[in-house]
């Protein structure tokens, strides 16, 4: 049948209304740190813009209450100046006057400039804070499925666009309320402005706009946090992983031959790094003398048999005879025994039946040369 047949068209946007505003019941797991990241590669992040908003109107309203006394003096003056301005056509000099503006009306810029500049900077910190310094072009990008209209209709019908719905229609509500609560509560004081003079009636109604603005500015704050909490609640629930796709990421990562080739090369230099710990702590290192070395650890009270603490061949063997020699270690040489156990013993383990006498040699003629026996 034909993609564009009304029917089909209407039968697909029945499902979407259906079907768009659940979740994805095989998606019931936290996504994994490689999920996430990649994700956050994508542009896909926590932000809301009704904090970053809220952060902005708030550094605006207290930026204005610091500058519109200056800004009154200066809007006065520019006023008293133009008014003031003789017919142009009769000025044989328009230097003078351009020159009276450009003094004037500086000022005026400058404090406009600086309120724009405050606003960038809000929201670039806010924006900051919210991505934790994400920058990428990844979100930024032509799509024509954006143009095809039954994918217009799934974001309509999309839980997000109930959700901004409800929440534009709640904070207008709120802020509706905020305004005529607080508009009802000056009443009096409006009727009251025509015995004030010009200047005492504009700094009450400035008090009253502050005040207002601060109202307003703290209710879009609290509205811009529920906002952030929603829309990490939203992120959360939309990088969510079902169990197969979590097995089949393990799988990619545990089957990559450079993945599994480095985990072995940390665990070797993690496990290098623990035995060289040992080494200090040892009776004694047995050698060939350069191409094997054993260390032996006993202790006559804690100890029943003597275990190897480190072995080493070649480079690894010359770096277990340095650190005996910078801790004072004896180093026993005797080529055979120090091959028999590198080759016989693990890390760790006890000293084999077969070698016991002759390593009892060994630690009973260190024993006795350090003074311990």
């Amino acid at each position: 049948m034909d993609e564009s047949d009304p029917k089909m068209v209407l039968k697909e946007l029945r499902l979407l209304i259906d079907l768009q505003l659940f979740a994805d019941p095989d998606k019931t797991e936290k996504a994994t740190p490689r999920r996430r990241r990649k994700a956050r590669e994508e542009g896909q992040i926590t932000y809301s813009k009704d904090l970053a908003t809220a952060a902005v109107f708030i550094g605006i309203i207290v930026f204005l209450r610091f500058i519109i006394p200056q800004l009154y003096e200066n809007l006065t003056r520019m006023v008293v100046f133009f008014l003031s301005l003789p017919n142009l056509g009769e000025v044989s000099d328009f230097k003078d006057p351009f020159l009276e503006m450009y003094i004037e009306g500086k000022d005026f810029f400058l404090f406009l400039a600086m309120l724009l500049l405050s606003a960038f900077a809000i929201a670039l910190l806010t924006g900051m804070l919210q991505t934790r310094l994400l920058f990428t072009l990844k979100g930024i990008k032509f799509d024509l499925n954006k143009l095809n209209p039954i994918n217009g209709f799934k974001r309509m019908f999309s839980l997000r666009s109930v959700v901004e719905l409800i929440k534009n229609i709640g904070k207008l509500a709120i802020l509706g309320i905020i305004g005529w609560t607080f508009i009802t509560g000056l009443w009096n004081t409006l009727f009251l402005l025509p015995d004030y003079s010009v200047m005492d009636s504009m700094i009450m109604i400035g008090d009253a706009l502050y005040q207002l603005g601060i109202r307003i500015g703290f209710a879009l704050v609290v509205l811009g946090f529920v906002d952030y909490f929603y829309q990490r609640w939203e992120f959360e629930r939309s990088i969510r992983m079902s169990k197969q796709e979590i097995k089949d990421e393990y799988k990619n990562i545990e089957g990559n031959p450079q993945i599994k080739s480095k985990q072995r090369q940390m665990m070797a230099e993690l496990a290098k790094r623990r035995m060289m710990e040992e080494v200090p702590s040892a009776t004694v290192v047995v050698t060939n003398p350069t191409h094997f070395a054993v260390a032996i650890k006993f202790d006559l009270d804690t100890m029943s048999t003597p275990v190897v603490a480190a072995k080493g061949v070649d480079h690894i063997a010359l770096r277990i005879i340095e650190i005996a020699k910078e801790y004072d270690v004896p180093i026993h040489e005797n080529p055979p025994l120090a091959r028999r156990l590198y080759e016989t013993t693990e890390i760790g383990d006890e000293i084999p039946a077969e070698l016991f006498q002759a390593v009892a040699q060994v630690l009973a003629y260190v024993l006795k040369t350090v003074g311990k026996v």
